[in-house]
């Protein structure tokens, strides 16, 4: 905005003036939609909005440039959770298209089928990026949407900052330091349900709305809100149920530190809270039982050691992996936090820590919305911490010893016990990044103040534009620690075998079954991606998804096979691509046909190269099919698999 624009806005009616936001935020403009000043400064503002957001795409691009300037289709970071990610994608418009139902699919894990709510599909995220599915593919819709998630993210915290944050540049650099916060970076690796967080900051905001500032009517507020929550259950329910948390926190902290103003608001407030549970009740009833009680639905925990991602009481200063400025050392000795470099996401750097601290002591009394945020933020950052300490170590998943800490009672909860403690370094770097923002846009203010105080005495002053040197320098001091080392690395061709992208696979009869190897399971993942490429032509056992394991519904995984239906099939095949097959008996032959039958197996196929144990596989699935291979194109595949 311009200085112009921006002491328009200082000047316009019931703007407050203290030295600190009020919790409600900044009010509006005045709306005079006639007035050709204010025109004009709506068409800054619009101007200005764009080149926040450009500017955010360009460092997402950055970030990703890799496969970019490779081709987005064409390369991607191999691993089961990208695979999976790139799967699902694929999915929903399958599913929507087709008239398959998206919370279930038989398309793998045959004969079983995976219950999609309990895994991380996505469905919003697919439905946004089925114009880039259907046109170039499911790898391309990957690559624009992990982009489009840091973008997407840093602008939502953007306007987060905004309600408070006047000067623009400070909201800019909330939108920075959340978008492209070690966290962010951290799980852009593959994680895209993880990275795309741009629904958090604004469900905190319509919290804020329906609570504290209530300008729009309760309805509004609540309905906006119960779309938002639904529209996060359909990324990520670990990150809804997180931010719940949080916004809980927030709303208790502001009751608590500002308790003379809760009696006016309550009846706004539940009536808006009531609005948003209605719709988000309407809309989550199915798909929450569905998780919970529908068919392939786990019972017990999801996640099996929760409690070995938890963040280091040191990772606040200590840079991880994915942070440009950091020496080796400081690496080696950050390496082991959470237990995952992509996990290690709680770093804010030395500076921006000591920047929020004094921010937060020297606004305390003049500014609500950052004693709430710092309450918030703090809390955020224990709970991080997991269920208990530890200082500079390898966490385990054993909580019997270290200094006991409050995130071992949601440990012990039902569906929150499946949330990674150290995810909750995502709202601690949006705090932090609303409270150096609301400090920066003071300082400014005070040094325009000053500055026209100045003028108006007839002391010569500085040009307009040093009033932003302070605040720029303090800004990139707190930004510096925590650049990322981009562009992300590790992209290449996942070596999917052209016959899935070509007619060939035609040969494969429509939504028949086919059985790839090597085995789809965590080990071998690589065959839902093919599938995926394939466009579903297929439906195939296996695959890389969370499913249960009967009779109890536990979930199923073994060191041996990863989360996959623990079959003889499984077994066998995973064992071969290992190089370590079972001897080759009569019995073994007859129980492994009668699965292939019962599974309406079709079709066999495997790539030529680089198949796993080429000199074993081979001999071992004609012995199984009692048939031999055709070369088709860039795979050998047994069609008409026992007759089938």
């Amino acid at each position: 905005m311009t200085d112009a624009a921006s002491e328009a806005q200082h000047a316009a009616p019931g703007t407050e003036r203290d030295d600190g936001p009020g919790l409600t935020g900044q009010p509006a403009l005045s709306s005079s939609a006639q007035d050709p000043h204010n025109r004009s400064i709506r068409r800054t503002d619009r101007l200005a909005v764009g080149l926040v957001v450009a500017s955010y795409v360009a460092l997402a691009v950055a970030v990703y440039w890799q496969p970019w300037s490779q081709g987005p289709g064409t390369v991607i970071q191999p691993g089961g959770d990208q695979f999976a990610n790139v799967w699902f994608l694929r999915w929903t418009p399958f599913a929507l298209l087709g008239g398959h139902n998206p919370l279930f699919t038989w398309w793998v894990n045959v004969p079983f089928g995976v219950n999609l709510v309990t895994n991380t599909s996505a469905p919003l995220l697919g439905v946004l990026g089925a114009p880039v599915t259907l046109t170039a593919g499911p790898v391309a819709a990957f690559t624009f949407l992990s982009t489009a998630a840091l973008a997407g993210s840093a602008t939502a915290a953007y306007v987060f900052a905004r309600r408070w944050v006047t000067w623009r540049p400070a909201a800019w650099i909330c939108g920075l330091i959340y978008g492209f916060s070690p966290y962010e970076i951290g799980q852009a690796n593959g994680h895209l349900n993880l990275t795309f967080v741009v629904l958090p900051p604004l469900i905190l905001l319509l919290v804020h709305e329906v609570t504290v500032r209530q300008i729009w009517s309760p309805r509004r507020a609540g309905i906006a809100l119960g779309l938002a929550v639904v529209g996060q259950f359909f990324v990520s329910s670990e990150l809804l149920a997180s931010t719940v948390i949080i916004g809980t926190i927030g709303v208790l902290a502001a009751a608590a530190l500002g308790w003379h103003a809760v009696g006016p608001r309550i009846r706004r407030a539940a009536v808006g809270a009531g609005w948003a549970a209605v719709v988000a009740g309407v809309f989550l009833a199915y798909p929450v039982w569905f998780a919970v009680l529908g068919p392939g639905s786990i019972s017990g925990p999801i996640q099996l050691v929760p409690q070995a991602y938890r963040a280091d009481a040191l990772g606040l200063i200590i840079p991880g992996q994915y942070t440009w400025l950091g020496t080796p050392g400081l690496r080696q000795t950050s390496s082991v936090f959470s237990n995952s470099a992509v996990e290690n996401g709680s770093y804010l750097g030395i500076t921006l820590v000591l920047a929020v601290v004094l921010a937060v002591v020297t606004l305390w009394k003049r500014s609500p919305i950052v004693r709430v945020a710092a309450v918030t933020g703090a809390i955020a950052w224990v709970l991080s911490l997991g269920g208990a300490l530890v200082v500079r170590g390898k966490p385990g998943a054993d909580l019997n010893s270290g200094l006991p800490l409050p995130e071992r009672v949601l440990a012990h909860l039902p569906l929150l016990s499946n949330t990674i403690p150290v995810r909750y370094a995502l709202y601690v770097s949006l705090l932090a990044g609303l409270i150096l923002a609301i400090a920066l846009d003071v300082l400014h203010r005070k040094l325009v103040e000053r500055r026209t105080r100045r003028k108006e005495a007839g002391v010569p002053v500085a040009p307009r534009m040093t009033v932003a040197a302070l605040p720029a320098i303090i800004a990139a001091a707190c930004l510096v620690p925590i650049v990322p080392s981009i562009p992300l690395q590790g992209f290449i061709d996942p070596g999917t075998p052209s016959y899935f992208t070509s007619p060939a696979v035609d040969h494969i009869p429509s939504s028949s079954v086919a059985l790839l190897y090597p085995y789809p399971s965590t080990p071998t993942p690589q065959g839902q991606l093919w599938q995926a490429q394939a466009s579903m032509r297929f439906r195939m056992p296996g695959g890389y998804f969370l499913v249960p394991q009967s009779p109890d519904r536990a979930i199923a995984f073994t060191p041996e096979t990863g989360y996959v239906t623990n079959t003889l099939m499984a077994r066998t095949l995973i064992a071969l691509a290992s190089g370590s097959p079972p001897a080759r008996t009569p019995a073994l032959q007859s129980a492994l046909r009668a699965q292939l039958r019962a599974w309406h197996v079709a079709t066999v196929v495997a790539p030529s190269a680089g198949m796993p144990a080429p000199e074993l596989a081979v001999p071992f699935l004609s012995w199984m099919t009692g048939s031999s291979p055709v070369h088709d194109g860039d795979v050998l595949a047994w069609y008409h698999v026992l007759g089938q």
